[in-house]
């Protein structure tokens, strides 16, 4: 679209309009208008103010009026104010993307020019304000940069303690990607020789960056920064400045908030880094999730589900984690894995405890490389059962009916919940259970309601989709967004068991929630609740025969006095027996 052309009575009205404002006002001289080689219309003028004239263009996009002209200097060089896009860039006027109008014209533009101009350029006493809109974003400011400095939370609160002309030898880990490399320190040498080591940086990410000797200055305050020119004139301004720099590749002063980056080459020059700010600290979760670092969950299955609630929860705040999975990342494994393929060739385990690690920091992660109700032995599945029943909340994310069980005796040993889920095959839909001790049926019974739920429906129970794959009769494959939606659903009640919320935000205990329309699904997003009821009652013990109690008991003590002579050096065994 070519706006002058199509719409010529607006195109005749911005002339007009433009020629009386001229005519009108003493600063403003038109020297005419032309079309340049984009086929913009483009008018030339001289805004005189304070005593200088400035040589501007209005130029109209091609998609005027619903969208504003900008005035920018004819020289692609000048710079005339703090409100502008940069060397020869438009000057962020009153009118932009946000709040423009139609019924703004091109003279309008100019007259917020000619303000923006005086106020800044006009005698001392004559200025004011510049009525600007000029709002760039930090991204917009360093999308150019290669070269970049980030400023942690950590790194602020530790630099508060840096006296003036202190030098401290530090580490700084630098992280390629194809656009730009980011410098983090992640390490302070202190002079007592303990060493400070940023909390915000996880761990993980340093086997993946590259470290280089660096130093860390505070720099006199209100002193202009050393020269860049050399690094001998460099060197210089910080030894004027009592500052020695150690051997480094990097040097990071500090002056009042303020902090300045360099890289120190070895050909004998300097050049600074884009410093991006430490983030102001800010609230992004409910004062209920901030108990969620001291909790513990233990998840079974670290495949394409597995993977994605366990980021969800780290990013929740869940502080512990214990992860159980025996298999190994593939390529085929990315169409809906959480994991990428740096990951491939690893145990999903122990790649799913460094990306918990990469959006939680603070998170720390056991692992088990096992397969429970796989080939292991009876030692190590008893030990890892043990191990399941300590944690906070159980995660059951294999679809396997082997490892559920195992699972079972878990909460039984130790009174916990277990959140269990599955996507059905062909990702047409899906469910998430729970058991609360003391307020749902045990697991089974849970799973046994939902058995008889589908049964009385018509259906047989919907086959979760253990790896989410066809089969060599019928495709049916679901995707990375069916198994998410199913994830986040598990991850959210999962938070609300950990919390835990009084009431629970869920008042049932299991959803079979439609992804799609097929089989028992009307349309995508409808969701049956499942009543699973109270737990039943606990049988009432009954007062047992003392003559039938007193020969059972001589029973143990002779296999244990047994197994005390057959392991004669066992002192916990002595223990044992005589108590």
């Amino acid at each position: 679209m070519i706006w002058y052309i199509e719409n010529y009575e607006r195109s005749q009205s911005e002339r007009e309009t433009l020629e009386a404002l001229a005519a009108r006002v003493d600063w403003l001289a038109p020297l005419g208008w032309r079309i340049d080689n984009s086929l913009r219309l483009i008018w030339d003028a001289d805004i005189s103010t304070a005593g200088r004239v400035y040589k501007i263009s209005l130029r109209y996009p091609n998609h005027f009026p619903h969208s504003p002209p900008l005035v920018l200097p004819r020289d692609e060089k000048e710079r005339w104010s703090s409100h502008q896009y940069g060397d020869g860039g438009e000057l962020c006027l009153e009118y932009g993307p946000d709040n423009w109008h139609p019924e703004v014209t091109g003279a309008d533009m100019i007259t917020s020019a000619h303000r923006l101009l005086g106020s800044e350029t006009g005698n001392t006493e004559e200025r004011a304000p510049a009525p600007s809109r000029h709002h760039t974003t930090l991204g917009q400011e360093l999308r150019f940069t290669l070269g970049r400095f980030l400023v942690t939370q950590g790194l602020t609160e530790f630099s508060q303690s840096l006296e003036e002309g202190t030098v401290l030898s530090a580490a700084v880990v630098m992280l390629f990607r194809k656009e730009t490399y980011t410098h983090v320190m992640t390490s302070v040498e202190l002079l007592d020789g303990t060493k400070w080591l940023d909390p915000g940086f996880p761990e993980p990410l340093g086997f993946e960056g590259y470290e280089r000797p660096s130093a860390i200055g505070r720099w006199p305050a209100n002193a202009p920064f050393p020269s860049t020119d050399t690094l001998a004139e460099f060197k210089q301004d910080c030894k004027a400045a009592r500052l020695e720099i150690p051997e480094a590749k990097k040097f990071v002063l500090v002056s009042g908030p303020e902090f300045k980056a360099y890289s120190l080459w070895d050909d004998g020059t300097v050049s600074e880094l884009s410093v991006i700010p430490a983030q102001e600290k800010a609230v992004r979760l409910d004062e209920q999730h901030a108990v969620l670092g001291e909790r513990k969950v233990s998840l079974v299955g670290c495949g394409s589900l597995g993977s994605k609630v366990a980021t969800m929860l780290a990013r929740a705040g869940v502080g512990r984690f214990l992860l159980v999975d025996d298999d190994l990342m593939l390529p085929d494994n990315l169409v809906r894995h959480d994991l990428d393929w740096r990951d491939v060739g690893t145990h999903k385990a122990e790649s799913v405890a460094r990306r918990i690690q990469l959006v939680n920091p603070l998170a720390k992660c056991e692992l088990r490389k096992h397969r429970l109700g796989g080939q292991e032995s009876s030692g190590s599945i008893e030990t890892l059962i043990t191990s399941l029943s300590e944690s906070d909340l159980i995660v059951d994310c294999t679809a396997d009916s082997s490892v559920f069980n195992y699972l079972c005796a878990a909460v039984a040993i130790g009174k916990k919940s277990l959140l269990w889920a599955e996507v059905f095959a062909g990702g047409f839909g899906g469910m998430i259970a729970r058991s609360r001790p003391g307020l749902d049926p045990d697991p089974a019974t849970v799973r046994q309601i939902i058995e008889n739920w589908w049964r009385e429906r018509g259906h047989k129970t919907e086959k979760p989709a253990v790896d989410y794959g066809s089969t060599s009769d019928e495709p049916m494959v679901a995707d990375d967004a069916d198994v998410s939606v199913i994830a986040a659903h598990a991850a959210r009640m999962g938070i609300d068991l950990l919390i835990p919320r009084e009431p629970s935000a869920y008042p049932d205990s299991v959803y079979v929630i439609g992804l799609s329309k097929q089989g028992i699904f009307n349309s995508a997003f409808e969701t049956y609740p499942i009543e699973v009821g109270r737990p039943a009652p606990e049988a009432l013990q009954t007062t047992p025969n003392p003559d039938e109690a007193a020969a059972e008991l001589r029973k143990i003590t002779q296999l244990l006095t047994e197994h005390k002579d057959e392991n004669s050096s066992g002192a916990a065994d002595s223990q044992t027996l005589t108590a």
